[in-house]
């Protein structure tokens, strides 16, 4: 009886970890929009994957209607981005990854603005060889208000 009790602490400890503690340990970054451009209609997705490589990623963009992705680390790294209306995925076929660090992942490129403001949700980043899905944090919104970027483009906001 005492060992099934000690058995049943130890399975109890372990869940533990594994729910609380073990995820804290596979953070593996954030992404995030910038830059976003309603002349050429464009718009960078930065990333932050200070813990590890990343071999594939998937996220959703509200706000805009996306046609495209080009550039960035993700391409540099050999990664295929695809896009659907708002979803974004991009892996390589070979096993390539990017590399732990930080910096523009792609460059989105869309037809039209939606909303006054584009997210970025539902991240999903994957470890090499598919061993781990990682923790992701989601950047906050940023503006699409046109009048902002008339102003910004206008020197409005220059000292």
């Amino acid at each position: 009886m005492h060992n099934k009790l000690m058995s049943s602490k130890a399975l109890l400890i372990k869940s533990i970890i594994s729910m609380f503690i073990l995820p804290a340990f596979l953070y593996a970054g954030s992404i995030e929009l910038a830059n976003l451009n309603p002349t050429n209609q464009t718009v960078d997705v930065l990333y932050d994957f200070s813990d590890g490589d990343v071999a594939g990623f998937q996220f959703d963009i509200s706000g805009l209607t996306l046609t495209g992705a080009s550039g960035g680390d993700a391409e540099s790294s050999g990664f295929d981005v695809a896009v659907g209306s708002s979803t974004v995925l991009g892996f390589s076929w070979t096993g390539d990854t990017v590399p732990s660090g930080s910096g523009v992942l792609t460059t989105l490129s869309y037809d039209s603005i939606n909303n006054t403001e584009a997210c970025v949700s539902s991240v999903v980043l994957t470890a090499p060889a598919g061993s781990a899905e990682y923790e992701a944090i989601a950047g906050p919104c940023i503006s699409t208000d046109p009048e902002l970027f008339a102003d910004l483009y206008l020197g409005a906001f220059d000292p």
